[in-house]
């Protein structure tokens, strides 16, 4: 199912909270560099499957862009989602009803939006894709290649 939207696309002005509970808008992710935010579930094993090269993507990026997780999680459920994937990047928390991707209008998880230092989603991804995944990884500035000889058994796409 395609997004109900095509970019380029004004991301909302709102904020959700971190893991501690603070309050963080979004705006400040792409004020002075693109950033890329990935919706997410820990019950979605796509969701599982990707968080882990969003991370890597987070993780080998240069510091000019931002990447951050939006679990749609509880906190107990997000930090368990974390460290059973060993991840490091920052999570925002978006509880149902899920204002937030109520209001991007997204239909699966996990999707993936770039945000260019304007606001507006200048890329969108559903479900998990290689080749877009790697054009992501590309767009973030992440050094080296995404998927290794180790990720070959890795499907090309998985729905969400």
């Amino acid at each position: 199912m395609p997004l109900r939207f095509q970019p380029p696309h004004a991301f909302p002005h709102l904020s959700l909270p971190d893991l501690e509970g603070t309050e963080r808008p979004f705006v400040t992710l792409w004020a002075e560099r693109p950033a890329l935010v990935v919706f997410g579930h820990r019950d979605c094993a796509t969701t599982r499957m990707s968080l882990p090269f969003v991370d890597r993507i987070h993780r080998r990026r240069p510091a000019e862009g931002s990447v951050i997780a939006v679990l749609q999680d509880d906190r107990d459920s997000a930090r368990e989602l974390i460290q059973d994937l060993d991840l490091v990047l920052p999570v925002l928390l978006e509880s149902d009803p899920y204002p937030l991707s109520a209001e991007l209008g997204l239909r699966s998880v996990p999707t993936l939006l770039l945000v260019g230092t304007d606001g507006r989603i200048v890329r969108a991804a559903e479900g998990f894709r290689r080749d877009e995944m790697e054009a992501l990884a590309e767009a973030m500035g992440m050094a080296g290649p995404l998927f290794t000889e180790a990720d070959s058994g890795v499907p090309a796409r998985r729905p969400g």
